[in-house]
């Protein structure tokens, strides 16, 4: 008896040292990506391996019975767990989707432990709920407070904000350190926060309902429109849950079902990032960067869920995979962290079987929240959050990996009787082992530590020969990197000009949008005698980047005598664009104004012939002025070099430094600064569009 009295001890220790260390990460301000730092790492893992422990003890050295869910909600999570692992074992990545699987099964490790203890006698759904309640509400009350003294009240006593529209320009993404992450924490937060206001009374009561309503602003600081999705979801799924035990009548249930979505879409129309989107998503102006991404990012999950539909790509490795698809798609960044949709990455991560295990549990707690008026709370924060994951991802963060599993535990169902001892034993050896396999297989990616030296180097011409040997030693471990065939031929361009070539065409497929990778390109081609290549490649750095059109290199002696020949081919490629999009819709409407602003900043129209044109409001008041294009091309020189803040981020190393890339490029100070607004934005062009000329000076292939 004393060695299961010693267990349980032990398993109150760990776990309780596990939920600080939870604590600590989301509370910290950005835990989500400071936790891939030191020492913060280690708390990261520690969270890891708590429940893994403490599934082990509990199973085989705990005597006390165990009662695992009944039957799908045992071992439809079980299945998930094979599913996770071995897509992570299939994985052309198998050492980085190893470590990434870490994640999602402590979990589910979470998920059984909880669920045991919830079948261990006494009240403890309503310890659960009171435990839960202060947590998120102190997770609440950690965020508005960082918003406040972090953003809003610098920006005050700096003079930023004059307007509610300034106001919510600051959007809240603390505690994490993103806006989604903190929508998303609301959302769980609502449900059990409303709950306890609803079983307390007098001053607590009070205190509880302010809780609610903190909540609420909170969800709103942020500005997220799937936010505002997940709330209308919450107020819908409750509606429903009251019209089905009649506390609500048909026509009552109706009536307040609409106040409800009239609530949440006037909070969306309240805040003023929201609104500025809808509205904008329906002019013929340039649409919201973060929707070009999201939609692109989609469009890559699809595609890489349908090229290995049978086990995805494995858990953590779509910045390692998503470069593959960039030339396919419409706009976006180089590379993402994840995909913005839970059922996308799935998709993506673990091909059909991971996707269809996790609408199976979707359904099952859909039955329990029809079905069983215990589960109220936790079904409605699922409701909630699973509306919102459809446009975002946050399972590689502990905190909601193991809110899910703790929701979803306190929906299921109890078996009829305890496990048997082999399945116990089962269980807990089955943790053991998964966690000496990740341990003993699990490697993060070294390449980024190699490109990131390489750069260091790069700018010193006598570390030029160790640059070019890093970057080369980067590739041959993964060559589906756009940051380092980018480097490896500026390094290049001078020494070996066809290998540069080579290097900035593999560079252009895997980031069609980046800025000089078509101007180096055409250096490479001009470097071999070839000025009819280089014109091509330059008219298309002119098609991705506008500001080049008025861009200093053209002063260089060198390069001064291809301008005109460059404006008329990239006059050429818009004109062989036009017919393929409306004139009147986007990318259509942009098409027509950059070739117009070409042809002003070529001389060859007049600026109030741009105004007729422009895409904006402040390009159209620019142009009326018939403004000639002089000043703007004799504008002062800037010196930059353009680095990548969030590399360490998208690597998984917060200890890295921010990579800047090894060529100096020469900015028009105007174009950079006062006047940026006239020029379309780097990679408007849809980049399937724009890599059709890469390799062809003629009309592309229908």
């Amino acid at each position: 008896m004393r060695s299961a009295t010693f267990a349980q001890s032990f398993i109150r220790v760990l776990c309780a040292l596990g939920l600080a260390a939870l604590a600590a990460l989301t509370l910290v301000d950005r835990g989500a990506t400071r936790m891939y730092a030191f020492p913060w790492w280690l708390l990261f893992w520690f969270v890891h391996l708590v429940p893994a422990i403490a599934l082990l003890l509990r199973t085989v050295f705990d005597r006390r019975p165990l009662v695992l869910p009944a039957g799908a909600w045992c071992w439809l999570p079980a299945l998930f767990a094979v599913v996770e692992l071995g897509a992570a074992l299939a994985s052309p990545f198998r050492a980085q989707s190893i470590l990434a699987a870490a994640t999602p099964l402590a979990a589910l490790a979470v998920y059984y432990l909880c669920f045991a203890w919830l079948q261990t006698g006494g009240d403890r759904a309503a310890r659960l709920e009171v435990a839960l309640g202060w947590l998120l509400a102190v997770v609440l009350v950690d965020s508005l407070g960082l918003w406040i003294f972090t953003d809003i009240l610098p920006a005050l006593r700096a003079g930023r904000i004059a307007s509610w529209h300034d106001l919510f320009n600051f959007r809240n993404l603390y505690p994490l350190g993103h806006y989604n992450y903190t929508a998303g924490l609301a959302l769980l937060a609502l449900p059990w926060l409303f709950a306890r206001a609803r079983r307390t009374h007098g001053r607590a009561r009070l205190g509880w309902v302010a809780g609610t309503g903190l909540g609420l602003l909170v969800l709103f600081t942020t500005g997220s429109r799937g936010g505002m999705l997940g709330l209308a979801a919450i107020l819908l799924a409750g509606i429903t849950v009251a019209w089905r035990r009649a506390i609500l009548s048909p026509r009552r249930t109706v009536l307040i079902a609409g106040a409800a979505l009239f609530l949440s879409a006037g909070l969306a129309w309240f805040n003023p990032r929201i609104r500025d989107l809808l509205i904008r998503e329906a002019s013929p102006g340039p649409p919201d960067e973060s929707a070009v991404e999201r939609s692109a990012m989609l469009q890559a999950g699809w595609q890489m869920g349908a090229d290995r539909p049978w086990s995805g790509f494995g858990p953590g490795v779509t910045p390692l995979v998503y470069p593959l698809y960039r030339a396919r798609l419409s706009g976006g960044v180089p590379t993402a962290l994840q995909l913005h949709s839970l059922p996308v990455q799935l998709w993506a991560d673990t091909g059909a079987a991971g996707l269809l295990c996790a609408l199976g549990m979707a359904v099952l707690v859909a039955g329990a929240l029809w079905k069983n008026p215990n589960v109220l709370v936790p079904g409605l924060a699922l409701a909630g959050y699973g509306v919102f994951a459809l446009s975002d991802f946050e399972l590689d963060v502990p905190v909601f990996a193991f809110l899910l599993a703790v929701n979803t535990a306190a929906c299921a169902p109890a078996a009829a009787k305890g496990a048997a001892p082999r399945m116990r034993q089962g269980l807990g050896l089955t943790a053991l082992a998964v966690a000496v396999l990740i341990t003993a297989f699990g490697r993060s990616d070294p390449t980024p530590g190699l490109n990131v030296e390489a750069l260091a180097l790069g700018g010193d011409p006598a570390q030029a020969g160790r640059a070019i040997a890093l970057l080369e030693q980067s590739l041959a471990l993964n060559p589906n990197q756009g940051i380092a065939q980018c480097n490896l031929a500026w390094l290049l361009v001078a020494r070996d000009p066809p290998a540069a070539e080579r290097h900035f065409l593999a560079a252009a497929h895997l980031w069609p949008d980046k800025t000089g990778v078509y101007f180096g390109l055409g250096l490479a081609r001009l470097n071999q005698n070839q000025p009819d290549a280089a014109v091509q490649a330059f008219a298309l750095e002119c098609a991705n980047h506008p500001a080049f059109s008025v861009s200093p290199w053209w002063r260089v002696p060198a390069l001064a005598p291809l301008r005109e020949a460059t404006a008329a081919r990239l006059a050429q490629i818009y004109a062989e664009l036009a017919p393929r999009f409306p004139p009147d819709h986007w990318p259509g409407s942009e098409l027509k104004y950059a070739a117009a602003l070409e042809a002003w900043t070529f001389g060859s129209l007049p600026g109030r012939e741009v105004a007729f044109a422009a895409t904006t409001a402040a390009r159209r008041d620019f142009f009326r002025r018939n403004p000639d294009p002089a000043a703007l091309l004799a504008a002062p020189v800037r010196h930059v070099r353009y680095d990548e803040p969030g590399y360490p981020v998208i690597t998984r190393d917060s200890d890295l430094g921010v990579p800047t890339d090894i060529w100096e490029d020469r900015e028009n100070a105007f174009a950079a600064e006062g006047l940026a607004f006239l020029f379309p934005a780097k990679g408007w062009l849809p980049s399937p569009s724009l890599l059709e000329f890469l390799d062809n000076s003629g009309r592309p292939e229908k």
